[in-house]
């Protein structure tokens, strides 16, 4: 049985991707900095309950502890990530624009290094790292802190395209639009009818963790995937 990690897997898509996990026959550590909703995920899918904060370099180390002491891990997916409301760049504190960054490229970054060797140990595993079109986009974007690192997070994904160089495992990435969770669908209804009928379409979650199980048994290394609403 695959030995699976996932993070921010308390809620929203993290959820998603841990019960698709499950019913694909492996065992999930779902991982949460909130406990309480990591173990609600657990109770719903049969997954491992872990609470981690994962800009923690101890709680990441703790983490990939924990699956290696299963027999694994063979899959990680680098999934926790966001922004808090309130001030974004440039009137936010430099550590606030910078923890965002460190959520979603720093982490994914460092839980990446500590899975490479205990992977490569196995033979080789499967990475993916979840990204968002606000990192491909062009156009001006209301958290310029979360596209820079999501970008950096596709340009890592793909500087990490030769699974040879490291152990033999694949990483890749995952570059989905608006996903209908249900934040998104508060968000639409809220809209009026004109920039409802301007918005982009929502990807029904399902269709995220499809992609998600494809890129993992079958994706080649530095793949990056994107992923658009129907």
């Amino acid at each position: 049985m695959d030995i699976a990690i996932v993070t921010g897997a308390g809620s929203g898509l993290g959820r998603y991707l841990a019960a698709g996990l499950a019913e694909d026959g492996a065992h999930v550590f779902a991982a949460d900095v909130d406990l309480d909703a990591a173990e609600e995920t657990a109770r719903q899918t049969g997954a491992t309950a872990v609470r981690c904060d994962v800009t923690s370099p101890t709680d990441a180390e703790s983490l990939i502890a924990r699956a290696v002491d299963a027999g694994g891990p063979h899959v990680l997916i680098n999934n926790a990530g966001g922004w808090t409301p309130g001030e974004q760049f440039p009137d936010a504190a430099p550590e606030a624009w910078g923890r965002t960054l460190d959520l979603n490229l720093r982490a994914p970054m460092h839980l990446t290094q500590l899975a490479l060797k205990p992977m490569a140990a196995l033979g080789g595993g499967a990475i993916v790292n979840i990204a968002s079109s606000a990192g491909t986009e062009d156009a001006p974007y209301g958290s310029p802190e979360y596209g820079a690192a999501k970008a950096g997070l596709i340009r890592f994904t793909t500087s990490l395209g030769d699974p040879a160089r490291i152990g033999g495992t694949r990483v890749t990435c995952l570059v989905p639009n608006w996903i209908g969770l249900d934040r998104a669908h508060a968000e639409v209804a809220a809209m009026s009818p004109e920039e409802r009928a301007q918005a982009a379409p929502l990807i029904p979650p399902t269709k995220v963790v499809a992609a998600a199980l494809g890129l993992l048994r079958a994706g080649a290394g530095g793949t990056v995937l994107e992923l658009v609403g129907a």
